[in-house]
């Protein structure tokens, strides 16, 4: 039986249908992706399910005793209640006894506190005020913090506890993930994978949504289509409709089918990728590598030489910087030359903004230097919305009142370039008031990327944009000819972008890594085993003297050392393989890293016998 039921509904804001005629059914158990465009109505459409506004036309039924819990896409940002309180009030008039209850204890009114005991216990309130601690300290969220005082990302987690005190039956998420860090993302998720009932969200985060969906509602342009796959399968199946959609358009006026027509078969090829932007990574990346091999030689000598000299944009060595007793960058060294692109990841207060500041001048490093290029024209995208005027026009807003603008060298049009970020003709002409945030967030990349800059840094420039328009993003980044510094928690997104990865790691500690996130993760791991396998004992004639086996026993402790010596021969063979950049595009590369798995395992066990009968 189905939980909620959608029978023809309908809602339209100024005269543009958001939900036209449609239906759909979600049931137990259901882990939904919503996905369109910015400014389709999926926030709309989350709304509605919780009850917050009605369709116009329609009918919306929710089984009767069917709990719902709501995280909007915005979390609050001026309120001064303590973090208990907060979650506390999800549980309505329960969780505003606890929270008094909470408040006379910290307090000290010991008094006032017993008074409200029995009520407490009438209400079986006890368990909550646990409950409450323990999702905050899942959260690592201190009760007693004030909500003001937070980060968004930290913002999000405190509302994301809100929501799952209640126990839902049906969770409607909106954008959980932005702010947050990878390693939130990642807790998150394996806390939704645990998460029994059902999940609709709203996200741009493809690696996030892969890892957890198994049903996608695509809202596009008022229709409502259901797939009944995963993910990865959907991006096919989607990919196949629009093929399909494309062919009946060309059956009708071509000037009507024009504009969609080319959105259309824009995203396809973005979803596709094209090969010779592949190969243009691919060349980075192995650049990347090559480089880092021959450092040592390169590094003084060729930046002397002035014909080279333009090449270099920045010259790290052993930097260090510390504020108020805090280490966040302690002897780190990098060189970036022109046109890499670099992604920056870490966790919420690592340092990564500080990096940026201290690569720009804007604040000195106590100790180590670091030289740039006096060439550089920045482009600075930080998600700043304070430059929107919500009267000014789009078009105006990014061209500054010319008809034409210059990008790249050449002179165009201003409809035409909004026209590359998802905008139409009349959406250019409409003020900005108009527009949803992850519309306005196009429009500030539009207008970033239309100055004339060869150093572009983009500090989380993914927030609140649709899939699509990431798409667009990664493939204007992968052709950009300037260099690249992007600050960004969005693992796909940095896979298909960047040469290099810089990781901080949190106390100060900061290293490198050739290719996007998962090529770090690989080489993590396989640095990871190199010192393990380094600090194993190695077993000596005397311990095994020492020990009295059965003659069955000692004869397999005799062979362990030699077993293990062929495995760590056979797995560094791999490991030597994923040095080389070429290896990610071969084949049997899946196969090599199954078989790497395997043998890891395999180690694994031999040490852990190895123990046992030592």
């Amino acid at each position: 039986m189905p939980l909620i039921t959608l029978d023809n509904i309908s809602i339209s804001f100024s005269e543009k249908p958001i939900l036209n005629q449609v239906g759909a059914t979600i049931l137990k158990d259901d882990k939904i992706a919503l996905i369109g465009r910015n400014g389709e109505g999926k926030s709309t459409f989350m709304r509605m399910l919780a009850g917050d506004i009605q369709a116009d036309d329609g009918v919306l039924k929710i089984r009767k005793g069917i709990k719902i819990s709501h995280l909007e896409q915005t979390p609050p940002e001026d309120n001064e209640k303590t973090l208990f309180d907060i979650v506390a009030e999800g549980l309505g008039d329960v969780g505003k006894l606890v929270s008094k209850y909470h408040f006379l204890l910290v307090n000290n009114e010991l008094d006032k506190a017993s008074k409200l005991q029995d009520q407490i216990e009438q209400l079986d309130g006890w368990q909550y005020i646990h409950k409450i601690e323990a999702i905050l300290g899942r959260f690592s969220l201190k009760p007693d913090t004030i909500l003001s005082t937070l980060s968004g990302g930290w913002r999000r987690r405190v509302m994301l506890a809100r929501a799952l005190i209640q126990n839902p039956d049906i969770l409607l998420l909106d954008e959980p993930t932005n702010h947050m860090d990878i390693k939130a993302i990642l807790d998150l998720e394996k806390m939704l994978k645990e998460f029994h009932g059902t999940l609709i969200i709203i996200s741009h985060d493809r690696s996030f949504l892969n890892g957890i969906v198994n049903k996608v509602f695509d809202l596009d342009r008022g229709e409502l289509s259901v797939f009944d796959c995963g993910y990865i399968d959907y991006v096919k199946r989607k990919d196949e409709k629009l093929h399909s959609e494309d062919l009946a358009n060309a059956r009708f006026d071509k000037k009507l089918a024009q504009e969609e027509t080319w959105i259309r078969q824009g995203i396809k090829a973005r979803r596709t990728r094209n090969e010779g932007r592949v190969r243009a990574l691919k060349k980075m990346r192995e650049s990347f590598v090559n480089r880092r091999k021959k450092q040592g030689q390169v590094r003084i000598h060729a930046l002397e030489d002035e014909k080279r000299i333009s090449k270099l944009v920045f010259e790290v060595k052993n930097i260090s910087y510390e504020i108020a007793g805090i280490k966040l960058v302690e002897d780190f060294s990098t060189l970036i030359l022109k046109g890499e692109k670099i992604g920056i990841i870490g966790g919420n207060g690592a340092g990564k903004s500080t990096l940026i500041r201290l690569l720009l001048g804007q604040i000195q490093p106590n100790k180590g230097s670091i030289r740039r290029s006096k060439t550089i024209e920045l482009a600075y995208f930080d998600q700043m919305r304070e430059s929107l005027n919500p009267n000014m026009t789009a078009m105006d807003f990014v061209s500054e009142g010319r008809e034409r603008i210059d990008v790249g060298g050449k002179s165009k049009h201003i409809i035409g370039y909004l026209r590359q970020f998802l905008f139409t003709g009349k959406q250019a002409m409409a003020p900005i008031r108009m527009f949803s945030g992850g519309e306005k967030n196009r429009l500030m990349l539009a207008k970033i990327l239309s100055q004339p800059a060869n150093l572009l840094v983009l500090d989380e420039p993914t927030n609140d944009l649709d899939v699509e328009t990431l798409e667009l993003l990664e493939e204007m980044l992968v052709d950009y000819k300037g260099t690249l510094i992007l600050i960004s928690h969005d693992r796909t997104f940095l896979n298909n972008v960047v040469s290099s990865t810089i990781v901080m790691d949190g106390n100060a500690v900061i290293n490198q890594y050739a290719g996007g996130y998962d090529d770090y993760l690989l080489q993590k791991k396989q640095l990871d085993n190199i010192v393990k396998s380094k600090s194993k004992p190695k077993i000596t004639d005397k311990q095994a003297k020492n020990k009295k086996l059965s003659y069955k026993d000692q004869r397999e402790l005799d062979k362990i050392p030699e077993k293990i010596e062929k495995l760590e021969l056979q797995i560094g063979e791999i490991q030597l393989q994923l040095a080389d950049p070429e290896f990610f595009h071969r084949d049997e590369s899946t196969d090599e890293l199954i078989k790497l798995s395997r043998l890891e395992s395999e180690l694994e066990i031999l040490y852990e016998k190895w123990n046992d009968l030592e």
